[in-house]
């Protein structure tokens, strides 16, 4: 079993950060789920997201999604179970052995 990185992104200010990590992490044999929440989804809007969809598997708030305004706004990538309570947000933290927040 490859070990795990687990990224929260809460902010809408680090999207290189995300992509960089990421890919660093991937080529270096880890797996990465990565969890948009807050002003985070916001990031979703981002080209820079198809980057992320193909390398991590990454989930939203969808309740966060709403309140920043992007309902019905497609997230390339992602499908209807991507888009999750804050619930999978904390399975996803348990399942990780590391953690970052950005």
């Amino acid at each position: 079993m490859t070990a795990t990185l687990g990224i929260c992104v809460a902010t809408n200010r680090n999207m290189a950060h995300v992509v960089g990590l990421t890919k660093a992490a991937k080529a270096a044999g880890k797996t990465v789920k990565i969890f948009f929440t807050g002003e985070g989804v916001q990031l979703t809007q981002d080209p820079r997201i198809a980057e992320l969809t193909g390398i991590a598997k990454v989930t939203l708030c969808e309740v966060s999604f709403e309140a920043n305004g992007l309902k019905g706004k497609q997230v390339p990538g992602l499908g209807f179970k991507d888009y999750a309570t804050q619930g999978k947000h904390a399975e996803m933290v348990d399942e990780c052995e590391r953690y970052v927040i950005l």
